[in-house]
């Protein structure tokens, strides 16, 4: 069937909400001027060919992106059932998914957003020394995709919290999947607020909740070092960005996709804390 396969993906990778099924066929019909019927058949194919996939939720039937097969995320990270052979070349990584129902399946922009934002600091710009072997945490873990995004970029170890049971299990079975159990530690609590100091911390959650952790993340952080976030409107991100600057951090990397951002933050005391330290 001869038609513009990417055109009909970004209908989807462009919607705001969940598409439902009958939405999404008069989308294709407009968009490449065919008939209902044809973009029926069109839609048919896609799932057959396990690009898109079906979702019932409360009864109605939605279009999201298939995972059940290798999906290219970024130029490194690939999303990638446990059973399905690589198709990731030299330097590429796989994150490796059991199906679940935690957060972080790859479904949401804010779980693309924040492997992007992965990238750009590990991959883009080297501004993570994949060498420092640092540590790493991923507040509200879900299914641990963040973690072992962390790990297979380069840091030495993570910590994982989540207070879902659900999402501790999934977690800790995914990060087992990618031979991660001896690097990544799962917590079905908070991160407490002494311990380790983080090189990253990651945390896709709403603005809210993240205002209320700039505190911890202020404690836990070492300097220098890199908060990532998603999970923010992007009519939100410029209140938490204020915020955050009055714990000592500045922005330095920002997208948006479907209304959602994410952002990575860096602490902006380093050299002064390192004065201090070396007085």
């Amino acid at each position: 069937m001869d038609f513009d396969r990417d055109a009909i993906l970004a209908i989807l990778e462009n919607a705001d909400t969940q598409v439902s099924a009958r939405v999404f066929v008069h989308k294709i019909a407009a968009r490449l001027q065919v008939s209902l019927s044809c973009a029926k058949t069109i839609l048919k194919h896609l799932v057959n060919n396990q690009d898109l996939a079906y979702q019932d939720l409360f009864g109605n039937t939605y279009v999201t992106k298939s995972f059940q097969k290798p999906v290219r995320i970024t130029d490194h990270f690939f999303l990638i059932p446990p059973d399905i052979p690589s198709i990731a070349g030299p330097g590429q990584l796989d994150i490796r998914l059991l199906p679940g129902i935690s957060f972080g399946s790859g479904h949401h922009p804010t779980t693309r957003l924040c492997l992007a934002a992965i990238e750009y600091l590990f991959f883009t710009t080297g501004l993570v020394d994949a060498k420092n072997q640092g540590i790493g945490a991923d507040i509200g873990t879900g299914s641990g995709v963040l973690a072992i995004a962390l790990c297979l970029a380069g840091l030495d170890r993570c910590q994982a919290c989540d207070i879902d049971p659900n999402a501790v299990s999934e977690a800790k079975k995914n990060i087992a999947t990618n031979t991660l159990s001896d690097r990544i530690r799962v917590f079905d609590h908070p991160l407490p607020d002494i311990g380790p100091n983080f090189r990253i911390i990651c945390a896709n959650l709403r603005t809210p909740t993240l205002e209320n952790l700039a505190l911890f993340m202020r404690r836990r952080l070492q300097p220098g070092g890199m908060l990532l976030f998603s999970g923010i409107r992007d009519w939100e991100t410029k209140d938490l960005v204020s915020h955050f600057n009055g714990y000592g951090f500045v922005r330095i990397w920002e997208k948006t996709q479907n209304n959602w951002t994410a952002l990575i933050l860096t602490d902006a005391t380093k050299n002064s804390r390192q004065d201090a330290h070396n007085a």
